[in-house]
């Protein structure tokens, strides 16, 4: 055998097996953002403003707030979501969304199931929360997104207790808890999700919060301007 040439074959195998061994790594990580996209006041003009820092920082899954007009509604949950359909649009075909939890199917992410669950009103937004199991290199999350009442601490402290009855509903999976929950993430509201579901607190932008079980990374704040909130941004994966 000419071994110039076999040691440019065994080269090129080493290369290979080191290059999916990377890609494998690399799959296993989630990025998600917690973005507040200040509904009434920028969108849809700034979606695309928005779909650039999503986009700029690689990012998997996305949980948005005031993608809905929740405002002094009569019904009982909203149904416009016109705003979350804006920013989908500026994201592109990779693209996905159902309310306004927002994955990126180029990135292997895959919704496995979805829903919304009821909030107590406050006293003058219908509340509700959202969530979705996804899956990305066979691995199954679970992503619950909320925006808690920003006028009763009455309200927001049975948001917790609905939001930690949704967790401990499907307890089974890793979990992501993010959004805006409108009091401090050391406040009394998140400590009883944290309290009932075991989660811990992993990223604190003031009242944008992000909370996980089951999982390990790391995280860091944002400024998301022309949001008047910073986004949370986290890269995450499994615990051993």
């Amino acid at each position: 055998m000419n071994i110039p040439i076999f040691i440019k074959y065994l080269f090129l195998l080493l290369t290979l097996a080191s290059t999916n061994g990377i890609a494998n790594t690399k799959s296993l990580d989630l990025a998600v953002m917690s973005l507040n996209v200040y509904g009434w006041k920028t969108m849809p003009q700034h979606s695309a403003d928005y779909a650039d820092i999503i986009k700029k920082y690689k990012i998997d899954v996305v949980g948005i707030q005031e993608g809905v007009d929740d405002w002094q509604l009569k019904s009982h949950q909203p149904t416009d979501y016109s705003r979350s359909t804006a920013l989908k649009e500026s994201l592109g075909e990779c693209w996905q969304h159902i309310f306004q939890i927002f994955i990126n199917q180029c990135s292997g992410i895959k919704f496995v199931d979805s829903g919304r669950f009821d909030l107590t009103d406050g006293p003058n937004a219908t509340r509700t929360g959202e969530f979705a199991i996804i899956s990305k290199a066979d691995n199954k999350y679970l992503l619950v997104n909320i925006h808690w009442d920003h006028e009763s601490q009455v309200t927001r402290i049975a948001n917790a207790n609905e939001t930690a009855e949704l967790i401990n509903k499907n307890n089974q999976y890793p979990t992501i808890l993010l959004g805006d929950f409108n009091s401090s993430c050391f406040g009394d509201e998140v400590s009883i999700v944290q309290s009932k579901t075991k989660m811990s607190l992993f990223a604190n932008a003031g009242i944008d919060c992000l909370l996980i079980k089951g999982l390990s990374g790391h995280s860091k704040t944002i400024n998301a301007y022309p949001s008047d909130h910073p986004a949370i941004i986290a890269t995450l994966k499994p615990k051993a």
